[in-house]
């Protein structure tokens, strides 16, 4: 059964095309996670791949672009649990609001012991998203 989890909407002062066209390279998704999280992270533009403790080896791909506004990336076919992230960005006034939506195939079980992790991923990367500068490529400091 798929369960969805949303993120709350986070904005930043940086346009839609700033955030779009970082968020949509690989290379710099590794900015937004945090230290420690994650090991042996490999990328190429549209692909990614590391090792999550306590779960192992995770590939990700971006499986649909609608630039500025929409991102689907999706686990690749080493993925146990099939998911997917939607990275949703509307522009405003003063920059962009972001949203995130992760989809995944849990059963009852693991849907138990994911939610809480998986919510907390949501919100570290919205944080992280909120306070990152787009226009030097690198954390806020």
């Amino acid at each position: 059964m798929s369960q969805t989890y949303q993120s709350r909407t986070g904005e930043t002062p940086y346009s839609p095309e700033q955030v779009y066209d970082f968020l949509s390279d690989f290379r710099n998704f590794s900015h937004l996670i945090p230290d420690g999280k994650i090991s042996n992270w490999q990328t190429e533009d549209e692909k990614c791949s590391f090792d999550l403790p306590g779960v192992g080896r995770v590939g990700l791909e971006i499986t649909e672009k609608r630039p500025p506004e929409f991102l689907r990336i999706s686990g690749d076919s080493s993925a146990k649990i099939p998911f997917t992230l939607e990275i949703n960005i509307q522009r405003t006034e003063g920059g962009s609001r972001v949203d995130l939506t992760l989809k995944a195939s849990l059963n009852v079980f693991i849907r138990a012991l994911a939610e809480k992790p998986l919510k907390e991923f949501l919100e570290i990367m919205i944080s992280h998203i909120e306070t990152f500068d787009f226009s030097s490529g690198r954390p806020a400091e």
